[in-house]
């Protein structure tokens, strides 16, 4: 955990990863939902709305794991 840690802390843009991730992770999440709000009679947008889901679950995954392994590593 202790490399998970340190590249947690990594600095991109004057900002660590871990902020990086959550932003990301906000942004594919809004993404998703307005995708859904949007486009209501579009077939094709929800296998999009789908894809953007599973992105926003592996980026809300990767964020946890960079938050968590500050404080166990």
């Amino acid at each position: 955990m202790g490399a998970i840690a340190r590249a947690a802390y990594t600095e991109i843009l004057g900002f660590p990863l871990v902020f990086w991730a959550g932003i990301l992770t906000y942004i594919s999440v809004g993404a998703a939902f307005s995708l859904m709000a949007l486009g209501r009679r579009s077939p094709g947008r929800f296998r999009w709305h789908r894809r953007l889901g599973r992105v926003a679950f592996l980026l809300a995954t990767l964020h946890a794991l960079l938050g968590i392994s500050a404080y166990l590593g």
